[in-house]
């Protein structure tokens, strides 16, 4: 009983949440293994002897069946009482007492042992007088007692009697509540020692289970700490496998055998204080929007002075303070039950889950109730529920996590489309000159020093053959052409900086030669698109292209609101200019001196000097060369 109220004390917010039965389909075949244990275990428990009296007559029984729960009439002090009880001494739960029952054993009984329980808080424990196990110091005053307890396998020894007086000193003067409230249990000594070291390995299991799990979502939130609830969960759970360790088996003994008594149940319920911080914070981080601050904020604050309690103060404090305690977990419970009702009515994510998983561990609780109270030889299946629960908030830590990654993925996509999109206005290459990654860098005045080349590209004729068709037709006409050069441009590994309506303006930060050959190569797509249009009856369309190498400072300009990026320089100048004189000379591309001077393969270019021309913002004249026609 001790055992249950202090699970029942841990978990007091989740039981508020029993009027949430609706959610019973993430339970039922839980329901249905449990109803069949209790089932199948029930026909047969049904002929447990009991002891009556003070006597347990185990005359006609198998061991093959079986252990034997020591339950029933006792005596204590000579006066019948009933085990197990959290009772303790005559409804005191401190004092001194003696407890005894008379077994009567089948024939052949031999390598018997007995299962002792945690026992409050200290025993001795004989049979026909005398004494096999100890736990603690026993002392019929508070001054001569040392408290002590932890589950315990005790080898009967081998007898010819058909009898044994079993004999058990306890004293408590520490602990609220005291006796002997668990079940004794005896059987073959095999028996015993495999109900032992089952226990043990359930409860490490629980240990492990529960510890990695508050380990993994304590890793997540370091790793993505925008949302803390993973981080209160991943605290909760390490709460819990610690306060398992403490209690039922009292893992942690095996581990520290010496370690003493205040220690441990110090541990108990500073544990349980702080699990209760962390799940006040974990509700509220979960549900951010439904939160109201002023509780979270005051049970943490009492979870915190009472955890402060149990550390510092005497151990009488924490026994005094422990129904304000359950009180305060309770009220955070109706509030818990308010918060998650109210995400079921939003459906917000995991509530049902949320619900789920109490649900199972109620009914868990409800098991044990019913054990304790009416003695009934249930399966103890808290420490099931509890894991059931833990795992329910876990798989909703992992859909708020998955939530938050499917959202950043969807927003990783939209933005790639968005950079997508704006690198048709602002070419990436502009970002790696800038030494930016992404357009979001880009800041106004951001500029670099270069040397490229320049190259220009205009329609001849533009505005006589514009006046021949619709603005739809212009447009049209001018995408056609415009799309028609573009590819050549980046397969010669330049980019294309700007359209300037009739023509555009690219830029070749590699070797000079990569620009003429991308001008040789437009020149025979010009002649295969004019061949098209001859064919359709249009008028054919001729271009100019200019070409400069020189130094630049490519940058943004504009405003905060609008901005632009550009290149400034007069090799720009000179590339237009170029450009223009196709006109006056009747050619189609023209380069410059320093264009022929840069190349790095001058051999496998035809070129031929045109002139001398003098470029408006130059004193010097720059020297004009045509880029011939192949032979």
């Amino acid at each position: 009983m001790y055992s249950l109220l202090i699970r029942l004390t841990f978990c007091l917010p989740p039981i508020v949440f029993l009027e949430m039965f609706s959610y019973l389909r993430h339970s039922i075949l839980f329901l249905f293994l449990c109803f069949f244990s209790v089932c199948s275990n029930g026909a047969e428990n049904l002929q447990n002897p009991v002891a009556i009296s003070g006597v347990l007559d185990l005359s006609g029984w198998d061991w093959r069946r079986g252990t034997v729960s020591l339950d029933g009439v006792w005596t204590l002090d000579e006066i019948p009482w009933e085990l197990p009880s959290t009772q303790g001494f005559h409804g005191a739960p401190m004092g001194f007492g003696i407890y005894q029952l008379k077994i009567k054993l089948p024939e052949n009984s031999t390598h018997l042992a007995l299962l002792s329980p945690l026992v409050g808080t200290a025993f001795s424990l004989s049979v026909d007088g005398k004494v096999l196990a100890e736990e603690g110091k026993v002392s019929k005053t508070q001054e001569g007692s040392l408290p002590s307890y932890r589950p315990r396998v005790i080898l009967l020894p081998d007898t010819d009697q058909q009898e044994i007086n079993l004999t058990i000193e306890v004293s408590n003067w520490d602990d609220q509540f005291g006796g002997i409230y668990y079940s004794l249990k005896i059987g073959t000594l095999e028996q015993i020692q495999s109900i032992r070291t089952q226990a043990v390995i359930w409860e490490a299991f629980l240990f492990g289970a529960i510890f990695l799990m508050g380990l993994y979502h304590c890793g997540s939130f370091f790793f993505r700490n925008q949302n803390r609830a993973p981080l209160w969960f991943g605290l909760f759970c390490i709460m819990i496998s610690f306060r398992s360790t403490f209690y039922s088996e009292t893992l942690f003994l095996e581990i520290f055998p010496d370690v003493s008594w205040y220690f441990i149940i110090r541990g108990v319920y500073v544990t349980m204080a702080l699990a209760l911080v962390c799940f006040a914070a974990f509700v509220d981080r979960l549900y951010p929007k439904l939160s109201f601050r002023p509780v979270v904020i005051l049970t943490v604050v009492g979870g915190v002075t009472y955890a402060f309690i149990n550390l510092f103060a005497p151990i009488v404090w924490t026994t005094t303070l422990l129904v304000p305690f359950q009180l305060l977990l309770l009220s955070f419970g109706v509030y818990s039950l308010a918060t998650v009702g109210r995400a079921l009515y939003y459906k917000e994510p995991g509530a049902g889950l949320f619900v789920g998983g109490t649900v199972v561990f109620l009914l868990t609780v409800l098991l044990d109730i019913i054990k304790s109270h009416f003695f009934w030889n249930l399966p103890s299946l808290v420490n099931v529920g509890t894991f059931i629960f833990l795992l329910a908030q876990s798989l909703v830590v992992a859909r708020l996590f998955a939530n938050a990654f499917a959202t950043s993925e969807m927003h990783s996509a939209a933005l790639e489309k968005i950079n997508s999109s704006l690198e048709r206005f602002i070419p990436r290459e502009v970002l790696g000159f800038l030494n930016k990654k992404s357009i979001t860098e880009i800041v106004l005045g951001d500029f670099s020093e270069l040397k490229m080349t320049v190259f220009f590209l205009d329609i001849r004729n533009f505005t006589g053959l514009s006046e021949s068709m619709s603005p739809k037709e212009n447009f049209k006409f001018i995408n056609s052409f415009l799309k028609l050069f573009g590819p050549i441009i980046r397969d010669h590994n330049g980019f294309v900086d700007k359209y300037l309506g009739d023509g555009m303006m690219a830029l070749f930060p590699g070797p000079p030669d990569e620009s003429l050959a991308a001008a040789i190569a437009m020149r025979h797509a010009l002649r295969e698109y004019n061949e098209g249009r001859t064919r359709g009856g249009y008028q054919t369309v001729e271009f100019g292209i200019g070409i400069h190498t020189g130094p630049l400072m490519l940058g943004t300009i504009g405003e905060n609101r609008r901005m632009d990026s550009t290149v400034i320089s007069d090799t720009v100048n000179a590339a237009s200019r170029l450009e223009g004189l196709t006109k006056k000379y009747a050619v189609d591309i023209l380069i410059s001196g320093a264009t022929i001077k840069s190349l790095e393969h001058p051999e496998i270019f035809r070129t031929k000097f045109v002139a001398e021309e003098t470029v408006k913002g130059k004193l010097k004249p720059i020297e004009v060369f045509l880029l011939s026609y192949e032979p």
